[in-house]
């Protein structure tokens, strides 16, 4: 009898762990919860980085673009690397702005626009560091095109400004 009481305590305390264990890795896909734009995420889709994370990349994004310029940006926004994205700029057709990106992650993203005709496309890596471009509305419904490259995480900030005409 005095080998039952083991096996007995053992099994016990292996049952107890079991409720905590799939807590545990039901929660460590970082996923679900509240987009930083306030949207829900994805179903099925869950960020490596975790919530947390996720906040200390947008911020790093946003500071990246914080010293670009002093003024109120025209259009911005802050998105997922993974997600990609198109938004539209509702811009006035003419030439005279510039789109500044900075990315915090890992990877790269591409950042173009649609029509295509618009500006080039650039390579943008997930350091921090500030990109701009400069690009004229040739179409109404233009929009900024964001694509995360292959294994790339993290979060892009881009505010999108018009540019000053020299006198």
């Amino acid at each position: 009898m005095t080998t039952e009481r083991p096996r007995i305590a053992l099994l016990t305390c292996a049952l107890a762990l079991v409720p905590a264990l799939f807590l545990t890795a039901c929660d460590s896909g970082g996923g679900g919860g509240a987009a930083p734009g306030g949207s829900e995420s994805a179903p099925g889709r869950s960020t490596s980085v975790g919530v947390q994370g996720e906040k200390r990349l947008a911020a790093a994004a946003r500071a990246g673009l914080a010293a670009t310029s002093a003024d109120a940006p025209l259009v911005s926004g802050l998105d997922r690397v993974s997600d990609g994205f198109q938004d539209e700029l509702g811009l006035p057709r003419g030439s005279g702005y510039r789109v500044t990106m900075a990315c915090a992650g890992r990877g790269t993203v591409q950042v173009g626009f649609v029509p295509a005709r618009t500006a080039p496309a650039q390579r943008v890596t997930c350091d921090g560091v500030p990109v701009s471009a400069r690009f004229a509305v040739q179409a109404a419904g233009t929009r900024i095109d964001v694509r995360g490259g292959q294994g790339a995480t993290g979060m892009i900030a881009w505010r999108v400004d018009k540019v000053r005409q020299s006198s």
